[in-house]
């Protein structure tokens, strides 16, 4: 940032003395030195906490798009579902499905109970 070099530094140093003298020079090094150590430490933690911000909204940006290929990702696979439905749908504009050998049993109880209730509304309304 600065490029002060060994001549600029002798040149303060120079001043430094004919200025406050060389019995409170000492003094005055050390609070240069340890104000310049505390700026430094200032400065290095607002750096560290502007990169922490940039990062968090970093993540949400990421977070965001990802929000934006799930929602249309989930659009894409209603309409397909919506299609499928309508060209497998019988006559009355239900889809039909069908179960196969592989699925879990509870969905084959669950198949093999609404047979069991049709059945049974249809000899309700056929007494």
């Amino acid at each position: 940032m600065f490029e002060i070099g060994f001549w600029e530094i002798f040149l303060i140093l120079i001043l430094a003395l004919l200025v406050i003298g060389p019995e409170r020079l000492p003094s005055a090094a050390r609070k240069a030195g340890y104000w310049v150590g505390r700026v430094r430490r200032y400065v290095e933690g607002v750096r560290n906490e502007v990169e922490q911000e940039f990062d968090v909204s970093e993540f949400k940006r990421l977070m965001h798009n990802q929000e934006v290929q799930i929602n249309e990702l989930q659009r894409k696979l209603n309409s397909q579902l919506d299609d499928d439905a309508l060209t497998t749908s019988d006559d009355d504009g239900l889809p039909q499905y069908e179960l196969h050998d592989d699925a879990p049993e509870t969905e084959k109880q669950v198949a093999s109970t609404d047979d069991k209730t049709d059945v049974k509304k249809s000899d309700v309304s056929s007494s």
